[in-house]
């Protein structure tokens, strides 16, 4: 139940953190939106490492699933980012939480057992994705660019479930606190690296830092949550429980961006979300 609230937490942080995704994406460069919520993110859990004094080493053995955390945060960004820019959110937001069976497939491998119960619930997470895809206005999204959407969409899906699960690895060797940072630290390095190398936009524009700020929060908390889930007993649930958050993800976007979605896909969202509650039992 513990690890279950941790991804309840980050739910919560993570929907309104991707509905600000969409709304600032629209005028900002995702490179330099990106960067600056990956910085103050990584500002907040300092400021929590200082405060509660969670200073702990690093053994060698937790040095390459920080990495690998690292790494895999950064694509997972990358294609989230990408992929709300794109929208729209009802096809987005449900194909990023499908990490969730990622995640599940993780555990699986690592030796947790696989009901036919769990894998109904996969096949009702892809039925609804489906429905929600197929039964989206031709006008309002083509085909084209409902492609790229999923391409990066699933991107994302697979790096925040790597990044869970290296996560968690590393958490159980240091702190939850401690292994964000760490991994915070190497997602930044290498998305300077690449924005330099390829001489994409840096800085956002000067009235956008509050909005920024208040993201990298949201993702730090969330981020922590999720990671310091390894402390406790079934840390997948929490990386599944996550998921979630696109539901108020798509509603805030219906309501304040005016994104269409019909009563077909709204049922196609519930069957989505539905299979990923269970999933979280």
């Amino acid at each position: 139940m513990i690890s279950l609230a941790f991804g309840l937490v980050a739910a919560a942080c993570w929907g309104i953190h991707d509905f600000c995704i969409r709304f600032i994406s629209q005028n900002i460069p995702v490179s330099a939106s990106m960067l600056a919520v990956m910085v103050f993110g990584l500002i907040f859990q300092l400021g929590l490492l200082v405060v509660t004094g969670s200073y702990t080493s690093i053994p060698a053995q937790g040095v390459l699933p920080l990495i690998g955390a690292g790494i895999s945060f950064t694509l997972a960004n990358v294609g989230l980012y990408l992929a709300f820019q794109r929208g729209p959110v009802w096809l987005a937001a449900p194909l990023v939480a499908c990490f969730s069976v990622f995640s599940v497939g993780i555990a699986i491998i690592g030796g947790a057992s696989f009901s036919i119960g769990q894998g109904a619930a996969i096949l009702s997470i892809l039925a609804g994705i489906t429905i929600i895809a197929v039964l989206a206005d031709k006008e309002l999204v083509p085909t084209e660019g409902k492609i790229w959407t999923v391409i990066t969409a699933l991107l994302a899906a697979a790096g925040f479930a790597a990044t869970f699960a290296f996560g968690q690895i590393a958490t159980e060797m240091t702190n939850g606190l401690v292994s964000s940072v760490v991994m915070r630290v190497v997602a930044i390095g290498i998305i300077l690296t690449g924005i330099l190398a390829l001489g994409l936009p840096l800085w956002p524009k000067a009235g956008t830092w509050r909005i920024l700020a208040i993201m990298g929060v949201l993702d730090g908390i969330a981020i922590l949550s999720v990671v310091t889930a390894g402390n406790y007993p079934n840390p997948e649930y929490a990386a599944v429980a996550t998921a979630i958050y696109g539901l108020p993800t798509i509603l805030l976007a219906s309501v304040f961006l005016k994104e269409r979605i019909n009563a077909k896909q709204w049922a196609g969202c519930l069957l989505v979300f539905s299979g990923i509650a269970y999933l979280a039992l």
